[in-house]
This record gives C-alpha cells, structure tokens and sequence, in this order.
C-alpha cells in the first residue's frame, strides 16, 4: 500500500483560496487514476473543500494558526516549514492509522501530479527503502508545456520521494496533537525530511526513480516559490498527458507555438537580466569618459 500525502495551505496564506481547492481537486483526480489499487489518498488542511473530491480521498481537518501575517502566498521559508510540516505529520499519523497494509508514503504538492505506475511499482517492492524522483517534468497548464528536468529533480520539486513508512519517526499521537506536540514528537526531522524535499535524498538511502515519475506545476500563481516554466517548453504528447492525467496540447499552429515558445513574461525578464549590467556598464563606461574629458580639460 502506497499513501499519497498531500497538504493544502493556511486560506490567509493563499491569493485565492477558491483557486487553491479547485488545483488541489484536478490535481487528486489524476492520482488516483493509478494503475493499481494498492493506495490511498491522505489530504490535511484547515478547511474542508467546498470542491468534489474523488472516491477514496481522506481528509483531516487541523485548526493550526496562519503561518504567516502576510496575506498572500510568499510567506517565507519558515512559515512553510512549519505549515507543511505539521499538516504533513498528521498526514502521516492518518495513513499508519488506517491503512495496516501501508508500505510506503509520498508527499506530494497539492498542485502537482504524478505518474499512474506509482502505485504498481511500490506494490512489487515492498521491502526497499525507497526511491528519489530525480527526472521528472516541468508542468505549464495555461500553456500546455512541459519541460524535461534530468538529475535534479527532487531539487526543485516536492513531490520527489517515496519512502518506506518506517524510516520515518515513530510517533504515537491523535490526529488532533497540536504543533507543539508534533514538533516534540518528530524532533528536527519534522521540518527538515517533511516541511522540506532538500534533504530527504542524501539522509536516507533511496534509490533513483528509474522512470519520471513526478510533474511539477508550475505558473499558478499560489505557490510559495513562484516558479515559472523558465523559457521554452515542448508540447505535451498524449502518452505524458494519459500517464499523468493532464491534457494534451492541440495540434494547432497557435497552441504548438504557445507551448514551445516563452511567455511575453519569460521574454520581458530575460530581456531586462541582458540590458541591465549592459546599461550599468554604460552608464560606468560614459562617466569614465567624461571624467577624461575633464582631466583634458584641467
């Protein structure tokens, strides 16, 4: 049994909170389109969704305070850590709770997907440590681009691990423990294997995923990194779109140029990156030669 664990940001911490539910919504549908049947779904959030949720999603409700005083979603590193980090662990709780078959975990963002052969992979492993998502995808909806990330992956994405439940603390607590609790119970660990993805890969022996298994959405406005799709992308052919429960790009001139092509955004920021230090050193060059000048002059 593999538990997929998910969190879904404080609504003060949130630029639309409607908009979150209804990523968080598209996104749990295409889980549990997994192959096999050994799996769950595990959602933890302040407010229960006002949006339908698939057959078989569990969610907890927690009542933690905003992480953050700032409206919006750019809460800042340690605010995430512990927002994402608790609800994460009473994740956790909730799927040890249940499931007594449960394997393996995998955090994954409320706004990414993942690939359909998850489930079936870790149900003929059962035993292994676990495996790091080092190639996966970058996801643009709006323009329906993809962009392929090699190697580093699980650097830039959430959704990156899988991990044999066991290898995480074992921690006896209601689903109702406060945060104070939890941080008691898992220690350091709290935030630095489930608040945070950089870490989990070198502290514990997994394995490299040897198929992408993740696809990292990106451009929704509501994620804390802001990340975009950064430039180029290719369209998505309709072998990934059916993998990962996305939809294909159209095969017209406009949306192929849309997928393959950056965004005015991407351009205009590129474009400002080059003229800037081309400016400033004009600027330098140009007062370096009126100060000649005026040397000649004196």
């Amino acid at each position: 049994m593999l538990a997929l664990i998910t969190s879904l940001r404080h609504p003060w911490n949130s630029r639309d909170y409607t908009e979150v539910e209804r990523i968080f919504a598209r996104s749990v549908t295409s889980w549990v389109r997994q192959q096999s049947n050994e799996f769950c779904v595990v959602a933890v959030g302040n407010r229960v969704p006002t949006v339908e949720l698939p057959g078989g999603t569990r969610f907890v409700q927690v009542d933690f305070p905003a992480p953050s005083p700032h409206r919006g979603p750019h809460t800042g590193i340690p605010a995430v850590l512990r927002d994402k980090g608790t609800k994460l662990a009473v994740g956790l709780l909730a799927a040890r709770q249940e499931q007594p078959d449960l394997t393996h975990v995998m955090f994954v963002d409320a706004d990414d997907f993942v690939s359909r052969r998850l489930a079936g992979f870790v149900a003929g492993r059962r035993s292994e440590p676990g495996w790091t998502v080092t190639d996966g995808w970058r996801y643009h909806a709006g323009r329906r681009a993809l962009h392929r990330q090699r190697g580093d992956f699980h650097h830039h994405c959430g959704s990156s691990h899988i991990v044999r439940h066991d290898l995480y603390p074992h921690v006896d607590l209601p689903l109702t423990a406060s945060q104070e609790q939890l941080y008691a119970a898992f220690g350091d660990r709290l935030e630095r294997w489930l608040g945070s993805h950089l870490h989990v890969h070198d502290d514990l022996p997994l394995t490299p995923l040897p198929f992408p298994g993740a696809l990292y959405r990106v451009g929704t406005g509501e994620a804390h990194s802001g990340t975009s799709m950064g430039g180029f992308g290719r369209p998505v052919p309709r072998g990934v779109a059916e993998e990962f429960g996305v939809e294909p790009t159209p095969l017209t001139p406009w949306s192929l140029a849309r997928a393959v092509l950056p965004s005015s955004a991407a351009i205009t920021t590129r474009v400002r990156s080059v003229l800037g230090p081309l400016s400033r050193g004009g600027g330098t060059a140009r007062a370096a030669s009126a100060t000649r000048r005026d040397e000649g002059q004196r």
